[in-house]
């Protein structure tokens, strides 16, 4: 009789565990869809934050009042990544008004004919159009770009407010770094050591994802400039500065750049230099930079390339623009978690070793 206590006692209690899960469930679940919109913001601010620390150290150092030092180590980020987006943008702008006075320069004498005409497959068959025809296409496009404004003026404050959210949280994670990793390793059910194993896990993925972009497109930049003064275009500088950080930003590329030029070629009867150009751009852009991020980023995540490329482009899939960092993360946190597991297992023997016969006194320690 005296061992039924205990039972009806833990019977008892099972309705109310189950009650507290389904209750933290419900909860975690909701708090889920009060982040989910800013989980862009919220996930870019993190990645910053890791790249940017040595930075915020070396600030802290100086500056003794923690907040100014995160303050300041806010302003150089945001800076560093505002100052060539904003001078990208208005050159871009200012080459879309010279392409639209030229445009509106050959079409008042008549010239736009000829240089249409050379555009291949469909440059007859505009340059048989007819003026009002053309007018009539022309008011028919500015039309339904008037009615998509709605959405691109919306487009334009989500960006605003997600780049407002990340700005708040990366100060937040220089200032209270600490207490943020703290809470972090509270949460996870290891033990300290296999808690930093897998922060430090996380962290490889996020630096591997920066810095494997940055590479990639760095060289795409270098070599987009050298093939433009290859081939006489202008500006191969400017350009190279403009493909890099198109190059950057996902579901963009440096495309917007090379493809353009590739069109003013062949309106030259510039044949040669145009296939050139696209062939340049579609290797650099495709096999060549996913198989240098592949084994750039997969060698700092300690894992093969293709896993981390499929990670990197699933992410982008699923999670949209912060799954350039989170894909990698999930991929290297989960692998952790099953060598977790593995460990566990085989009572802290690796498998291989076990089914080698090696003593547990004579295997290495996880790592």
């Amino acid at each position: 009789m005296t061992h039924t206590r205990p039972d009806r006692s833990i019977r008892s209690e099972w309705p109310r565990i189950a009650a507290l899960a389904g209750l933290t469930v419900v909860g975690v679940y909701l708090c889920y869809l009060l982040v989910a919109p800013f989980l862009p913001g919220v996930t870019w601010a993190v990645a910053l934050a890791l790249v940017g620390l040595p930075l915020h150290r070396r600030i802290a150092r100086v500056v003794k009042n923690p907040n100014w030092a995160a303050g300041l180590s806010t302003a150089i980020v945001v800076l560093v990544i505002a100052i060539p987006v904003a001078l990208v943008a208005a050159q871009l702008a200012a080459e879309t008004t010279r392409a639209a006075d030229t445009v509106r320069e050959q079409t008042s004498d008549g010239k736009w004919r000829e240089v249409v005409a050379r555009v291949p497959y469909l440059g007859e068959w505009i340059a048989q159009l007819e003026a009002a025809e053309i007018e009539a296409r022309v008011r028919e496009l500015i039309g339904q770009l008037a009615a998509r404004t709605l959405g691109f003026v919306q487009g334009a404050l989500g960006g605003l407010v997600q780049a407002l959210v990340a700005v708040f949280v990366l100060f937040f994670c220089f200032h209270d770094r600490h207490h943020l990793l703290a809470g972090v390793r509270s949460l996870i059910p290891l033990a300290p050591d296999g808690s930093d194993r897998i922060i430090g896990r996380a962290e490889d993925a996020i630096h591997a994802t920066v810095y494997g972009t940055l590479l990639t497109s760095v060289l795409q930049a270098a070599t987009g400039g050298l093939m433009f003064w290859a081939l006489g275009l202008p500006a191969p500088v400017l350009w190279g500065v403009v493909m890099f950080v198109l190059s950057v930003l996902p579901f963009v590329g440096a495309f917007l750049v090379w493809l353009p030029a590739a069109v003013y070629l062949v309106t030259v009867d510039r044949w040669g230099a145009a296939i050139a150009l696209v062939t340049w751009g579609v290797l650099m852009g495709g096999p060549v930079c996913n198989y240098l991020y592949a084994c750039v980023a997969g060698d700092r995540m300690r894992m093969h390339p293709v896993p981390t490329l499929l990670a990197f482009i699933g992410g982008l899939a699923v999670f949209g623009v912060s799954g350039m960092v989170l894909g990698p993360c999930v991929l290297v946190v989960t692998v952790a978690l099953i060598d977790v597991w593995r460990h566990r297992a085989s009572d802290g023997i690796p498998v291989a070793a076990r089914s080698e016969g090696v003593p547990k006194t004579a295997s290495p320690a996880p790592t």
